[in-house]
C-alpha cells in the first residue's frame, strides 16, 4: 500500500503524529538490530504507543513525532569507522533542552558516547557475547528499582565494540566481569545507556529495566492498548482508499494476507472484493477448509477462482524445480 502524502508528511507520520496527541509515545530509532521490533513490542507490552523510524530519518520528522522517549537501537555498525550512522546534528541538545529521555541500546549507547565527547574502540578481548553476568554499581538511577542486596545481574550481550571514555557528565553503573563499561548514565540531561539487550528474554529482569526506563526514568503513563492499531489501520485504508474506490485483494489462505482482508474489511465492506485460487497444489480438502474460514467465520467476501486444471497443465513432465517455479510464477500473474 503505498503510503500517501499529506503537506509533505506520509500517512504513517499523519497517524502517530494524531495518537501523540492523546497518548504517551516512545520513539524508537532503527539503526539496524535483529531485536529493534522486539524494543517496539516491548514498550507496547508496558502499554505504551510507540513507533519505530530508521536511523537515518530526518530531525524534523523525529520532532514531529512528539515521542516522550526516545531509544536508540543496537546495529552491526561500527560508531569509530567513517560513514556509520548518527542522529541528526543538534540531537542531543534538543532531547535535553525539551527534558526527553534517551535511552542508547548496544550501537545505540556508543553512539550516543561518541557524539557527546567519549570514546569508543574496538574491544580488546574481542568483545562480548551471549549471557553474560555484569556487576551493577550502586545508587544508580538506572537500577534504582532492584531490591538492597543485588549486586549482579545476567545479561545479554552482543558487541565488538566498547566505550572507553565516557562523555563530561556521564557515570558508569554497570560493567561486565571482563571490565567492559556496560550501563552509562546521566540523569541531568535524562540519558542513559545499555551495552547489552534489556529486550531479550535472555536478559535477567529485562522488561523490568524496561518498563521501569519507561515508567519511572522518563515518567510515562501507560495509556494505549494494542486494540488502537487496528483502529489506526482501519483509520489509515479509510484515508487512503477515500468513500467511493473499491478495493481488490488477492488471499493466499495464509495469516498475512487473511489479516490484511479482514482489516480492509472492516473499513470498506462490500467495497472489499477478494479473490481466492484454487491452484492445484494445495493440501487435501484445503480450499474447502478455507473458504469456510472465509465465509462462515470471518465473513469476507470471497470468489473462488478454480485453476487447478491450467496449473497442473503447465507442470506436465516438468521436473526441473527453476523451471517449475517460473511456470507457476508465470501462471499466477
Amino acid at each position: 500500500m503505498a503510503d500517501k502524502q499529506q503537506d509533505g508528511k506520509s500517512q504513517i507520520d499523519v497517524n502517530v503524529m494524531a495518537i501523540a496527541q492523546s497518548h504517551s509515545s516512545v520513539l524508537v530509532l532503527d539503526y539496524g538490530s535483529q531485536y529493534t521490533q522486539l524494543i517496539t513490542r516491548r514498550i507496547r507490552e508496558a502499554g505504551i504507543f510507540s513507533v519505530l523510524f530508521p536511523g537515518d530519518a530526518s530531525f524534523e520528522r523525529i520532532k514531529g513525532a512528539a515521542p516522550n522517549a526516545i531509544i536508540l537501537s543496537g546495529g552491526p555498525n561500527s560508531v569509530h569507522l567513517e560513514g556509520s550512522p548518527r542522529v541528526p546534528a543538534g540531537f542531543f541538545e534538543w532531547a535535553e533542552a525539551s527534558k526527553i529521555p534517551v535511552l542508547g541500546i548496544c550501537y545505540g549507547m556508543q553512539m550516543m558516547a561518541a557524539m557527546l565527547g567519549g570514546e569508543v574502540k574496538a574491544a580488546a578481548h574481542g568483545g562480548e557475547y551471549g549471557r553474560m553476568a555484569m556487576n551493577i554499581q550502586p545508587d544508580s538511577k538506572c537500577f534504582s528499582y532492584l531490591d538492597k542486596g543485588v549486586s549482579s545481574l545476567n545479561v545479554w550481550m552482543s558487541h565488538g565494540d566498547e566505550a572507553v571514555k565516557l562523555p563530561e557528565g556521564f557515570k558508569t553503573v554497570a560493567m561486565s566481569q571482563q571490565g567492559a563499561i556496560v550501563a552509562v548514565e546521566n540523569p541531568a540531561k535524562n540519558f542513559y545507556g545499555f551495552q547489552f539487550h534489556p529486550e531479550v528474554a535472555h536478559t535477567e529482569g529485562g522488561m523490568e529495566m524496561v518498563k521501569h526506563f519507561l515508567l519511572s526514568i522518563a515518567g510515562i503513563k501507560p495509556d494505549w492498548s494494542m486494540k488502537e492499531v487496528i483502529d489506526m489501520q482501519i483509520k489509515a485504508v479509510t484515508d487512503l482508499v477515500g468513500p467511493d474506490e473499491h478495493v481488490i485483494c488477492a488471499l493466499s489462505g495464509g495469516v498475512d494476507s487473511t489479516v490484511a482482508a479482514t482489516l480492509v474489511h472492516k473499513a470498506l465492506g462490500d467495497r472489499l472484493h477478494c479473490v481466492f485460487v484454487d491452484n492445484g497444489l494445495l493440501r487435501y480438502k484445503e480450499a474447502e477448509r478455507v473458504m469456510d474460514t472465509f465465509k462462515n467465520h470471518l465473513h469476507l467476501p470471497v470468489t473462488m477462482i478454480d485453476h487447478k486444471e491450467v496449473m497442473l497443465s503447465k507442470l506436465k513432465g516438468v521436473s526441473d524445480p527453476e523451471a517449475k517455479r517460473k511456470a507457476i510464477g508465470g501462471g499466477v500473474i
